[in-house]
């Protein structure tokens, strides 16, 4: 099917470098036999009687004629052989060139589509399992009730998030970009306190390096990114951990005390539902894999820069550049 997709623009572009090749190639005969009709020049036998020199004019124009035209036409059709040859090989460098971006792009697509129905399935199977256990029992006492609806307003949830997460990837490229001066001390302040319930549930430690300063930034991405930052370095912090904030120049960092990540795993940490190794999941909650692919998004479609540094039980640093 590729090879297909190849050869069938491949002969596009053969068809419109041939069609180019034979256009000039009229164009360029056209051009030669308007120099062949031009006169000859006077011959040293112009003295001669007027019907001798008009027969030996004839003889001379017509082999010029035909020499030139048999010399023009097998240049040209040379000429039209290389180009079918070079022209087939560009197409086909061309056409693949031209659809492999296409192609991941398609692969990017079905890959997520395949991961968001497996994504779903999950809460919906549980959700499934739940009401069909309670609806074999003969009897369902409240409490016994209360516990199948909380199971079921927790899978819904999951369900929500998991909505929103998507819906968010969808829009990242069609939101605008709009910078502003703000005093990053404060930006930083409103979204850890946003945060500090979690922090306090959890029983970790909120530590704001942030020097009142001001920066022209994408206020509302910069305050997304920072919030999942701090989000996820809370959930894989150990209890009683410390999460570190701080902003060095125009690079703005969360540091957690968690176990860190895999050096093979960072490079797809912000993969789209990307988890890496159960060691690091177990325990720590059930996200999608998505939080981290939404920060990279907002943070490409705003020009900035979204990197980790990380050992594996040495906690993580997760930096924005701006």
């Amino acid at each position: 099917m590729k090879q297909q997709r190849v050869r069938r623009l491949a002969l596009s572009y053969l068809a419109v470098i041939m069609t180019l090749s034979l256009a000039f190639s009229v164009i360029i005969y056209a051009i030669t036999s308007v120099q062949l009709n031009r006169p000859l020049p006077p011959s040293e036998h112009a003295q001669q009687p007027p019907e001798l020199v008009e027969r030996q004019f004839s003889r001379r124009l017509e082999q010029r004629n035909r020499e030139t035209r048999g010399s023009v036409v097998m240049s040209l059709i040379v000429l039209n052989g290389v180009m079918l040859l070079v022209g087939y090989w560009l197409s086909l460098l061309l056409a693949r060139r031209t659809l492999a971006p296409i192609e991941r792009a398609m692969r990017a697509q079905v890959q997520f589509v395949s991961d968001a129905s497996h994504e779903l399935r999950t809460p919906l199977t549980a959700l499934m399992t739940t009401n069909e256990v309670a609806l074999r029992k003969k009897t369902l006492d409240e409490k016994k009730a209360r516990v199948v609806f909380q199971r079921n307003i927790d899978e819904v949830e999951k369900l929500r998030e998991l909505t929103d997460n998507l819906l968010q990837l969808t829009q990242v490229d069609n939101q605008q970009i709009e910078k502003q001066a703000v005093d990053m001390a404060k930006l930083v302040r409103d979204t850890v306190d946003r945060y500090q319930p979690v922090a306090d549930k959890k029983q970790v430690a909120l530590d704001m390096q942030v020097p009142s300063v001001t920066h022209t930034v994408a206020v509302a991405a910069v305050t997304q990114i920072l919030g999942t930052l701090i989000d996820n370095a809370i959930k894989y912090s150990p209890l009683g951990g410390t999460v570190v904030i701080r902003l060095d120049g125009q690079t703005l960092s969360v540091v957690d005390q968690g176990i860190g990540i895999a050096k093979q795993d960072q490079a797809k940490i912000f993969d789209r539902f990307y988890r890496s190794d159960e060691a690091r999941t177990r325990g720590y909650g059930s996200g999608y894999g998505l939080g981290l692919a939404i920060a990279k998004a907002v943070a490409d479609k705003n020009g900035y820069q979204l990197s980790v540094k990380s050992e594996a039980g040495q906690g993580s640093t997760f930096s924005l550049h701006f």
